[in-house]
């Protein structure tokens, strides 16, 4: 189960597909939004976000943990570049999290006042009809719904 929830976050063509036909959605060119899976390519978004905002984070931070392990073998230009790439990843992240994300979970009016899905683990059946409804309808076919 976790391998196939893993490849399920893995981009893919389906996610441009449905971006552009969100896109025109919310430009009001389309009257339905598109049809997501268990993960919508915002999910996805978010999640391989996290990963890299982590790696470029951790990378840069012991570059400036060790800074002079990081003199010894590399110019002082890229230390000072890692401290710019450090500092606006971070002002990035938090940006990300406050706006993008706390929307996501408490503020949608769909959601509002707070998603709680990320405490429980469980999903209404309704929230998972309408967030999710390609996932919804193959739960539906295995009897599982």
């Amino acid at each position: 189960r976790g391998r196939a929830q893993l490849f399920a976050m893995l981009p893919r063509y389906q996610d441009v597909k449905e971006f552009v036909l969100n896109l025109g959605y919310l430009l009001g060119l389309r009257a339905e939004p598109p049809a997501f899976d268990r993960f919508s390519y915002i999910e996805k978004a978010e999640y391989w976000a996290v990963i890299w905002g982590s790696v470029i984070m951790a990378g840069t931070g012991f570059m400036l943990w060790f800074e002079n392990l990081t003199l010894r073998y590399l110019a002082k230009w890229v230390l000072d570049l890692a401290t710019l790439i450090h500092y606006y990843e971070a002002w990035l992240a938090t940006l990300a999290i406050l706006v993008w994300h706390f929307y996501s979970v408490i503020f949608n009016p769909d959601v509002y006042p707070l998603n709680w899905t990320w405490l429980t683990g469980k999903i209404s059946e309704e929230s998972l009809r309408h967030e999710h409804p390609r996932e919804y309808d193959r739960l539906r076919e295995r009897g599982e719904v």
